[in-house]
């Protein structure tokens, strides 16, 4: 239970804040405190142009802008003059939870450098400020592995189910653990002495996304390996067609090759003169029966593949395969085509041959 308590009326509050602030600005410059005595390893130029800058705008009440400066100024050079300037700019920011931990520090702080003076003034702070703290209360359910965030930053499992002071405004908590779904919730906590609990129920396991295994489902209609299959062996006797036209007419031009070469050698009397050829002769015959091998085989492949593809792109009809599936259904088995394109090499030669039941 948060004790209730008759606060000073607003104006006179922030009159206080204000005379506070002149005092400690110059506490600050004359009586470092002992960490910045000790020289932490900032730029102590840098830190004290920033304080000052920080003391400048929040005297101007401009907080929004005061408080970062002195953030960093407390960053370069630890102080705990600046650490309690930088707990009123946050007061007057209206950060109390932020404002009353800093507070907190100073005066611990304080206590250990004997400063009567600022330690008493950390001490009446905090005694304003606690009256006024608004809290967040996080209970979750038992999830394994659960972590929760409040604004990025990670609540200790401690902390759980314990009201944590707060600074007022939106805040966004998240839970999260491995293998579990992400639940998340935004919270609007009020400016004094508001506590807001929030139920983290326990989290779902991730569903697998995986498929299980097993045989896959049958078009729609039945028509398994009908239309897409046919469509397939299609395309395939086209390829196949293609490329034997292709080889039949390089293997048709090197037989007229074949032939014109040895043609011309036979006549040329420097070469095989009276049928007779001499070693240069021989090598032109030689080339010109090689050129012929080539030709051979590349017309019997050429024939073979243009045979192969009409087969193919035949026996792949709509007509023909819905007939096939109709006849199977009769019999009480479904019907299927099956061909496989093999090589055929000989001594003579080479092609390809289609091997298949229809």
């Amino acid at each position: 239970m948060i004790p209730s308590t008759v606060h000073a009326p607003r104006a006179l509050r922030r009159a206080r804040l204000a005379l506070a602030a002149v005092v400690l600005g110059s506490a600050a410059l004359l009586a470092p405190s002992g960490a910045a005595a000790q020289g932490a390893g900032g730029d102590p130029t840098l830190a004290q142009t920033l304080f000052e800058e920080g003391r400048r705008l929040m005297e101007a009440k401009s907080y929004a802008q005061a408080c970062p400066k002195l953030a960093e100024s407390q960053r370069l050079r630890p102080g705990t003059g600046t650490l309690l300037n930088l707990a009123l700019c946050n007061e007057g920011l209206g950060k109390t939870a932020t404002a009353w931990g800093q507070f907190k520090e100073a005066l611990f702080a304080s206590k250990k450098e004997g400063n009567a003076a600022r330690e008493a003034f950390a001490q009446e702070h905090i005694d304003a400020l606690e009256p006024r703290l608004s809290k967040i209360q996080l209970n979750a359910e038992n999830t394994p592995g659960l972590l929760v965030r409040v604004n990025g930053g990670d609540i200790p499992a401690a902390a759980l189910g314990t009201p944590i002071p707060i600074d007022p405004g939106a805040h966004e908590v998240e839970a999260t653990a491995s293998g579990y779904t992400v639940w998340s919730t935004t919270v609007q906590v009020g400016e004094s002495a508001d506590l807001k609990a929030i139920a983290i129920p326990k989290l779902l396991p991730v569903a697998p996304t995986s498929k299980p295994a097993g045989p896959e489902a049958p078009p729609a209609g039945g028509d398994v390996g009908g239309r897409s299959g046919g469509r397939g062996l299609q395309t395939a006797g086209f390829v196949i067609g293609g490329a034997g036209a292709a080889v039949l007419g390089v293997g048709a031009v090197f037989g007229i090759l074949a032939a014109g070469q040895a043609s011309d050698a036979e006549k040329d009397e420097a070469l095989c003169p009276e049928k007779l050829c001499t070693p240069e002769g021989r090598k032109e015959i030689n080339a010109a029966e090689t050129k012929a091998l080539v030709s051979t085989i590349g017309v019997g492949v050429g024939v073979a593949a243009l045979a192969a593809g009409a087969v193919l792109v035949l026996t792949s009809g709509p007509s023909r395969a819905e007939g096939a599936s109709a006849a199977g259904a009769r019999q009480g088995s479904p019907a299927r085509v099956h061909a496989r394109i093999v090589p055929l090499i000989g001594p003579e030669g080479g092609g390809v041959g289609v091997l298949g039941a229809f």
